[in-house]
């Protein structure tokens, strides 16, 4: 009798091991490949990440920023910074005579198909067509997905080795379209929440129990969890905000940020004090400092509403809140600029309302196409003429 219930017993156990196990390897086989993790960028002290030195890249396919008409030619130096091509001499001595101005900013800065369709490549024909016979360089300091905070820090740990008479702080749209996204902790990139993930897993490699672990990345554990919960779990990862999903777990509903001034004045008001360091490190480093807040295709209805609700899956009442939240944002960083501008200490461009209608000139909610660029080249020309011009008169050979 006890063997017979010993040998029933051991049927029951394989048989319920061999079901766990054969349907923890179906759903591991039918499970989404898993998403890499969006580190474009080598990891580097304090700016967090950098884009790779002395890279060269020519793609075989063609991209929206060109219409899908054009490959894209992309190749750094010694220190990241996109140059026009391999091997190109941008040595951190400035030769006698030369205009140096650095852009500082995310994606918008530092990509287009080549260098000289950027937005740095575009202001140096400018600049080079105006002044002829005038020894004038532009470098791009973009990176793709930095924020304020760390475009200060490439600037002080990198750019400023190059010794730029005017710098241009170019950004806006990273920093705040973050807190209903991803990353509503002011300051904090969302690749910060990358970082942060990577560790925990790390650590909990070597900290929880064995039992633990194995349950934590069991496949048929996450499927029974989900269905206890009644549907699928809200995406609250950095894979997940790969996968195209904006949200994560520091985010912040639209609604919500739409909804508090409060939030909005404080969170604009972290931004742009990075834009007040800015200023101060000029009298340092000994460069003219002008700010321009970006354009977004994401502040026009027409244009953002069907995007948003093709790309994100946004219903029409979720995209429009989400412009309005965004539009908050835009809106209270202009009166704050707007304040800046009067006390002085330095120039300062709102582009907010400029590019309209935004599907004329944009690709994305915050990218514009290749030759949009020159446009903005000559709207941030016909601003900092003057900054430009006194740079020019005081440095002749």
């Amino acid at each position: 009798m006890i063997r017979k219930a010993a040998l029933y017993i051991a049927i029951v156990t394989c048989s319920v091991f061999v079901a766990v196990a054969a349907a923890e390897i179906y759903l591991r086989l039918s499970a989404p490949a898993q998403v890499k993790l969006p580190f474009y960028n080598h990891l580097y002290p304090f700016v967090m990440f950098r884009p790779l030195e002395n890279a060269s890249y020519v793609s075989q396919e063609t991209f929206a920023m060109s219409h899908f008409k054009q490959r894209a030619w992309h190749y750094t130096n010694g220190d990241g910074l996109r140059v026009p091509a391999a091997g190109y001499d941008l040595p951190p001595i400035k030769p006698v005579g030369q205009i140096r101005i650095a852009v500082l900013g995310g994606s918008a800065v530092q990509l287009a198909s080549t260098f000289e369709l950027t937005l740095p490549g575009s202001l140096r024909t400018l600049l080079r067509r105006t002044y002829p016979g005038r020894d004038i360089e532009v470098i791009n300091a973009g990176i793709v997905s930095c924020i304020s905070r760390q475009s200060i820090a490439h600037l002080i740990f990198t750019v400023v080795d190059y010794h730029p008479d005017i710098v241009i702080l170019y950004d806006g749209a990273n920093d705040l379209v973050l807190p209903m996204t991803y990353e509503s902790r002011p300051n904090f990139p969302y690749n910060f929440q990358t970082l942060e993930e990577a560790w925990d897993a790390h650590r909990e490699a070597y900290e929880a129990p064995l039992a633990g672990l194995f349950v934590s990345r069991s496949f048929l554990y996450r499927s029974l969890k989900q269905r206890l919960r009644g549907g699928a779990m809200p995406p609250n990862t950095a894979a997940d905000a790969a996968r195209g999903v904006y949200i994560g777990p520091n985010a912040m509903p639209a609604g919500k940020i739409a909804g508090d001034p409060r939030f909005v004045s404080g969170r604009v008001a972290a931004y742009l004090s990075n834009w007040k360091r800015f200023v101060e490190l000029a009298a340092v480093y000994h460069y003219r400092p002008i700010g321009v807040l970006q354009p977004a295709g994401a502040l026009d209805p027409a244009f953002a509403t069907p995007f948003l609700i093709r790309n994100y899956h946004l219903d029409p009442s979720g995209a429009s809140t989400w412009i309005r939240a965004l539009t908050a944002l835009y809106d209270e960083a202009d009166v704050q600029l707007g304040r800046m501008r009067e006390s002085g200490g330095g120039t300062f461009i709102s582009l907010k309302d400029f590019l309209r209608p935004a599907n004329s000139y944009f690709w994305d909610l915050f990218h514009g196409y290749d030759e949009v660029n020159m446009t903005l080249a000559e709207r941030i020309y016909r601003d900092a003429r003057p900054v430009i011009e006194e740079c020019l008169s005081q440095n002749r050979k």
